[in-house]
């Protein structure tokens, strides 16, 4: 699993700009726009406005210009929907993006650093990075019979103490009940997530979700520097909180600039010559993977088509993160004879996949050699949401 080392957060007048960096590679660049913030996992009460049994599917009132989209198979429970105008308890998915309004779904999920607590589900599930009969029957064991309802152990949970287990069920139970009373106490439409002090904050979300695996955290702000590191003192955190004042800017830390100039092209180049093409489009992004470059050095042996695509494989994985690539993709590695070869060439990459927090699904090599895949929806494209930015500046 690829480790966090650090979080480089380089602070400007409209947004912020969050880098998470795992030895010395950009795996995600978040945009924080002051103006547009994301409303993902936020939780509101919201209003049944309107049925379409053509889609099986529902928009519900939430408070701001678009109603929300709620499918069928997002709703809690088996009863069909309820009357109009009911009050619905609904958490965001994805953000709306052009003239469509925020996905919706009932099936709430409240994250921790360890485990994510899902109060309308059952049983103890495991992330896919948790491997081991006995460490997955230890961590049960340790978990079950704390919250009321379905809990994923996440990957940072590998390896934890039953203390730090409970202290984070603890944690997500206290949340949870916070937006119970206040769905109580409110008229729908209503912004629950934004009555809980910190419950929108995106660098304590991302302490939340990397904390496990994070170093430090730099930022080029020093009063979020102090507020930051009173945070970690209130908290016990050992992640340290380093002010960056140097004439450097904070994006030349691990080349992050660069890496994310690479993340906007179109072909990206390996240390050994490989290249990979990279086509997005609205519904399919194509992947080639091309070892023009990667020929053997005078006296040596080409190398082998298993071998450029091993090296790929990593590199695609990482980009499509970082990218934030979302839909089918369909990869064109370099053809190879072997089935050995290639489920090989498979195992590697659904391996850096696995660390990715956006759920992918591997479909394999087709018949005619293509690798398909497809990754769920987060929000817009990296490049889209720094276009986006830099036309907030103009």
């Amino acid at each position: 699993m690829s480790r966090v080392d650090r979080l480089v957060c380089h602070v400007l007048p409209k947004a912020f700009l969050m880098a998470l960096v795992a030895e010395g590679r950009l795996m995600e660049l978040q945009v924080v726009r002051r103006d547009r913030p994301t409303r993902v996992e936020s939780i509101f009460l919201g209003r049944l406005e309107r049925v379409m049994p053509d889609l099986d599917a529902a928009f519900i009132d939430i408070g701001i210009d678009r109603a929300g989209f709620l499918r069928a198979e997002d709703r809690s429970g088996t009863d069909g929907w309820p009357p109009l105008g009911a009050p619905v308890l609904v958490q965001v998915r994805n953000d709306g993006e052009g003239d469509k309004g925020p996905r919706l779904s009932m099936n709430v999920a409240i994250s921790g650093r360890y485990l994510v607590y899902h109060p309308n589900g059952t049983g103890v599930t495991f992330s896919r990075r948790i491997e081991g009969e006995s460490e997955r029957d230890r961590l049960r064991g340790h978990v079950e019979g704390l919250l009321d309802g379905g809990i994923v152990l996440r990957t940072a949970a590998a390896g934890t103490s039953a203390e730090l287990l409970q202290a984070d069920a603890s944690r997500v139970l206290e949340r949870w009940e916070k937006i119970r009373r206040l769905a109580l106490d409110v008229e729908p439409p209503a912004d629950l997530s934004a009555r809980i002090p910190g419950e929108r904050d995106p660098i304590a979300r991302a302490l939340r979700d990397h904390g496990a695996s994070l170093d430090e955290v730099i930022v080029d702000d020093r009063a979020m520097a102090r507020t930051l590191q009173d945070r970690m003192d209130r908290l016990g955190e050992k992640i340290r909180v380093r002010w960056h004042n140097g004439t450097m800017p904070i994006f030349d830390i691990d080349d992050v600039a660069g890496q994310i100039d690479t993340a906007l092209a179109s072909r990206i180049a390996l240390q050994s010559g490989v290249e990979v093409l990279f086509e997005p489009g609205e519904t399919l992004c194509a992947v080639d993977v091309d070892s023009a470059g990667a020929g053997g050095r005078q006296g040596r042996a080409p190398r082998r088509p298993v071998d450029v695509n091993l090296e790929a494989a990593p590199a695609i994985a990482q980009q499509l993160r970082l990218r934030n690539i979302a839909g089918a993709v369909v990869i064109d590695f370099v053809t190879m004879r072997s089935a050995y070869d290639r489920d090989k060439v498979q195992a590697v990459l659904a391996e850096h996949l696995a660390s990715d927090p956006v759920p992918t699904q591997i479909y394999g090599f087709t018949r005619l050699g293509l690798f398909e895949l497809t990754r769920a929806r987060r929000g817009p494209t990296l490049a889209a949401q720094l276009e986006a930015l830099e036309k907030s500046d103009d």
